[in-house]
């Protein structure tokens, strides 16, 4: 019994050790992408439109795919899976087919409800109206395009081929930022909603043929779209990851909602004010992407755990990786506190963002950096509870900070202006751990 429960948790340990390193490198990739933009277009109110528009298609992409979709198919391919290889063909092939057939749409549908929205409170920004929407088309482009990547990424994950995807997303910076470098001066604020489609295919192209191998399907049956009552398991396996979805989905409108609703809401406090959050958010990500690096292997292993049954195990797995985030990430936290401002000058004390701009961002760092170790241990929880397929805890969580985060925004903007908004997502950090750490207790 021993050597069976030391087996999961070794190969745990190898793919974290192998997945991490390249997985920072990413996430460093990415953050580059905002430093060159923080340093070529600076935080004029063009760059506010532009921000707004690429956090609603990050909000498209985590409702339909990153945090419903992708967060549902894991667990789900991993049980069919543990009943064979054609079991999990079937289910692919099932939920892969009806999600092709209806993501679009919803995209251009939701798109088309945040455009009518954001009229009322953020117009144009002096860009003309057919820039305007171009820009709006283009961040839609992206979504549906990144949306598809999720889900080849998920499939891959389920079966623990890590590296791929992490490989491919490093190279996508690279492919970003020279894209905007040669677009700019030809196509200016277009280049950057260009940019990001370039990438998403690159990676989607390699991605799905990466599929089709491990799978042991031909491109064109992962690609066939299927009536889903033609097999009545295929329609199961629908079923079941429709009704899983849709809370997911839930789940994550309540949290995509809070960044679009603090954009919102900032907007009000004058020109660059939604520039100077988005410059911030990347820098709190950094200590956030040290332990999100890891939250795909994690979810694919405790999924494999969870479908066999090993409560205590997987219990055991679960409140180890909280112990090691305190461990870790309390120095490492103490420190970015400390030398947030030498930081902040670092990355964006060259071009065209200003001295006080900078100041403000710091500022608004350090209020986010008192919440991220809270932040980081429920993102580990989520995951648990995600393998066990306990979908409802992770949707009260998120109505619990979509119906608080506003009223604290309103409250606490009226003494700090700006850095209202960052305390109301600070504070509410704590009683939602309290809340998935007792929930994950109290079902094991």
């Amino acid at each position: 019994m021993p050597n069976n429960d030391s087996q999961p948790q070794t190969s745990l340990l190898k793919n974290v050790l192998l997945i991490t390193p390249l997985s920072l490198i990413v996430r460093v990739g990415t953050f580059l992408i905002y430093v060159a933009l923080a340093t070529w277009f600076g935080d004029t109110a063009e760059m506010d439109f532009i921000y707004y528009y690429l956090g609603i298609a990050t909000f498209l992409i985590e409702l339909l795919s990153s945090a419903s979709a992708y967060s549902v198919l894991v667990p789900l391919l991993a049980e069919a899976r543990a009943k064979g290889e054609t079991e999990a063909q079937r289910c692919v092939q099932s939920i892969f087919s009806y999600y092709i057939r209806q993501m679009p749409w919803l995209c251009c549908l939701l798109v088309a409800i945040s455009w009518g929205i954001s009229q009322l409170f953020l117009p144009n920004a002096g860009l003309t109206t057919s820039a305007a929407l171009s820009v709006v088309c283009g961040f839609l482009t992206f979504a549906v395009i990144s949306s598809f990547r999720w889900m080849l990424k998920a499939i891959l994950d389920t079966y623990q081929a890590f590296h791929l995807p992490v490989i491919v997303q490093g190279l996508r910076a690279a492919l970003v930022i020279g894209t905007i470098f040669l677009c700019k001066p030809y196509m200016n604020w277009f280049s950057i909603p260009f940019a990001l489609i370039i990438g998403e295919l690159f990676q989607t192209i390699i991605l799905f043929q990466r599929c089709s191998v491990v799978l042991k399907l031909p491109l064109y049956n992962l690609l066939r779209v299927e009536s889903i009552h033609s097999d009545t398991d295929g329609f199961l396996y629908t079923k079941q990851f429709l009704k899983q979805c849709l809370l997911m989905m839930g789940a994550a409108i309540s949290d995509g909602l809070n960044p679009v609703v603090d954009r919102g809401m900032g907007s009000s406090l004058g020109a660059g004010s939604v520039s100077k959050l988005d410059y911030t958010l990347p820098l709190c990500a950094i200590p956030e992407a040290l332990i999100g690096v890891t939250l795909p292997v994690l979810l694919s292993h405790w999924a494999k755990i969870s479908s066999s049954d090993n409560g205590k195990q997987l219990q055991q797995s679960v409140w180890r990786g909280v112990l090691i985030v305190i461990v870790l990430m309390v120095p490492f936290l103490i420190g970015f506190y400390i030398f947030r401002t030498d930081i902040v000058v670092l990355l964006y004390g060259r071009g065209e963002l200003s001295v006080a701009g900078q100041r403000h961002i710091a500022s608004l760092l350090g209020v986010y950096l008192i919440g991220t170790l809270p932040r980081l241990i429920s993102r580990l929880l989520i995951r648990a509870h995600l393998a066990r397929q306990n979908h409802l805890a992770v949707v009260t969580t998120t109505l619990i900070r979509l119906i608080l985060n506003p009223f604290l925004n309103w409250i606490f903007m009226q003494y700090w202006g700006l850095e209202g908004i960052a305390w109301s997502t600070t504070l509410l950090s704590y009683p939602i751990l309290a809340y998935i750490a007792i929930e994950f207790w109290r079902k094991n």
